[in-house]
């Protein structure tokens, strides 16, 4: 039975909106990635905007501008029907997505955000699926993981985590109804 539903972030529950970004914004923005902590990103973007201060800021100022939430009733809706699930976000980012992720997704439904610079491990490496199933004291197939990079999946499915594949066209809440519906213990 699954107990926890982990999504990504970018591509799966926010898109990127197009905007028209600086070249600094630009620069920045392809460095969120796959970031295994903050102090690395930050000695990078120091080569772009060398103020701490100002940096930080048009880092959070780049994400609001940059991600669009796809639906913010699905936290709400899953909660609904499946009152005893765990939803939590997974994501290789930068910890200055976290105020993006509370202000768009609140905390009523959302259990838990597990961001690669703060926890210091990044997909698809086995070790970020690791750490979720240690930190909740589940088997693998006890966590239902959403990604739309299939080098993620890959990871994920490496440990017979059950998995989604997130496109464009996905209905989230309806692939995760059956998929909990096909894995119930």
């Amino acid at each position: 039975m699954i107990k926890i539903v982990a999504f990504d972030l970018v591509g799966v529950l926010v898109n990127e909106k197009d905007v028209e970004l600086t070249p600094e914004e630009d620069k920045l923005e392809r460095m969120f990635g796959s970031n295994i902590n903050d102090a690395d990103y930050l000695m990078d973007a120091r080569k772009i905007i060398n103020k701490d201060s100002i940096l930080m800021r048009t880092t959070e100022d780049l994400i609001d501008k940059i991600y669009k939430v796809k639906d913010r009733e699905l936290f709400r809706k899953i909660k609904e029907k499946y009152p005893n699930l765990k939803i939590i976000i997974a994501t290789n980012h930068v910890s200055y997505v976290r105020n993006f992720i509370g202000e768009s997704f609140g905390v009523n439904y959302l259990d838990d955000v597990l961001i690669s610079a703060e926890i210091h491990k990044i997909k698809p490496n086995l070790d970020f699926y690791e750490h979720i199933i240690n930190k909740y004291n589940i088997k693998p197939n006890e966590l239902l993981f959403l990604d739309d990079d299939d080098k993620n999946i890959e990871g994920a499915q490496h440990l017979g985590i059950n998995t989604i594949k997130v496109n464009k066209d996905t209905d989230l809440f309806k692939e995760i109804c059956i998929c909990l519906e096909h894995n119930k213990g």
